[in-house]
């Protein structure tokens, strides 16, 4: 069989989300792994196929690329992987798309865009929540200024029933919460300490809530893409609530974050992939619902006034999708966009971001069969 998509990383949390809302789309899909246990439910889908995939290994992950008879790749794998697998992507002359590396990633990552665009490849970086839904939301609402100076932007979320889940990948959280923060100030990047602080904001939907700024791509592709409408001023910020937040510190400052391998019943583990391990098998506590408010705020001018345009996406716990709470929107987002590419409404060759070529009335039209609803100044956007 020939397949429409191929998603590498299936088995985790967002692969599994993207490849099933790819098939109840109706698509044809390969889900690459290493597991094919975690994959079972999908796979009596007669439209499901499976491919063992190593991404350690590029050629021999080419050529399962290139088998499949597909020309579009979702990679659902943790971020240090996103270069081996857009490796793979290019040796197979496959689109690719990814949820995003950070800043450090990013950057490496357009540096290859000459050869993506001479061989006519798409390579679409960070297409989750965020990066992904705030960048088209940004977009959107830049189209509606003359200039822009300075954006604001990240995530704020909470639940109903206060206790600790994990909210989203723990070697994700990790990364954000050690590495130093980027942001742009007065045209120029800065590096700042991971979490700091920032003042606390009321989020739609979700309430009054301390938000920290953490590493994200959005601080340098906005920088690239709007920075000749003037913007000079970017800071990216998480919101976390205290039950939450409060638990992944802890982990954090006594060690079970830790990369490095420590002696054990005379062998050897990693810290941080032993607790993400076991962090990924709490249960979900009954009638547990989580809200999620994706925000971006836009300041400008329009017609020689200041102006500031806030753009939300409020998502909730899903019916069905239960097991992923809020962070639904990440896998399905790509998926979206996986769809939108394959449909030729996304055109745009070389390496690139959603706010560069994501259409977004299109976009936030099939987020809002999803149920993942936008607004632009805390009104519907039609």
């Amino acid at each position: 069989m020939s397949f429409d998509f191929v998603v590498i990383g299936a088995t985790g949390q967002q692969g599994l989300i993207a490849s099933r809302d790819l098939l109840e789309q109706g698509h044809r899909v390969l889900l690459c792994g290493r597991r094919p246990e975690k994959l079972k439910r999908l796979l009596g889908n007669k439209k499901a196929g499976f491919a063992r995939l190593d991404l350690r290994d590029v050629p021999a992950a080419a050529r399962v690329l290139e088998r499949s008879g597909s020309r579009i790749a979702l990679n659902c794998a943790e971020l240090r992987w996103n270069l081996h697998a857009m490796k793979a992507c290019f040796r197979a002359g496959s689109h690719y798309l990814d949820l995003g590396g950070l800043h450090e990633m990013t950057i490496e990552q357009y540096q290859r865009d000459p050869a993506w665009r001479k061989a006519g490849l798409t390579a679409l970086l960070g297409c989750g929540s965020t990066p992904g839904v705030a960048n088209v939301m940004a977009a959107y609402a830049v189209k509606a200024l003359d200039t822009v100076e300075r954006i604001d932007l990240g995530f704020a979320w909470d639940s109903n029933v206060k206790r600790f889940v994990l909210p989203y990948s723990f070697e994700s959280i990790v990364y954000e919460f050690v590495v130093p923060a980027v942001v742009l100030e007065k045209g120029r990047f800065k590096k700042i300490r991971a979490r700091a602080v920032e003042d606390a904001g009321d989020f739609f939907g979700v309430g009054r809530q301390t938000t920290r700024c953490i590493v994200h791509s959005e601080v340098y592709t906005f920088h690239k893409y709007f920075k000749k409408l003037g913007l000079r001023d970017v800071h990216y910020r998480a919101g976390f609530p205290a039950h939450s937040y409060k638990v992944l510190e802890t982990l954090i400052e006594l060690g079970f974050a830790s990369s490095e391998p420590v002696a054990h019943r005379g062998g050897t583990i990693v810290p941080l992939e032993f607790t993400a391990r076991v962090l990924r098998t709490l249960p979900i506590p009954k009638r547990y619902i989580e809200t999620e408010d994706l925000w971006v705020k836009v300041h400008g001018t329009a017609g020689r006034r200041p102006k500031t345009i806030e753009m939300d996406c409020l998502v909730k716990t899903t019916p069905g999708w239960s097991a992923a709470g809020s962070n639904v929107d990440t896998g399905r987002s790509i998926a979206v966009m996986a769809a939108m590419l394959r449909r030729g409404q996304i055109t745009a060759v070389g390496v690139t971001a959603p706010e560069a070529c994501v259409p977004a009335e299109p976009f936030f039209a099939e987020l809002g069969k999803r149920g993942m609803r936008v607004y632009k100044d805390r009104r519907p956007v039609p």
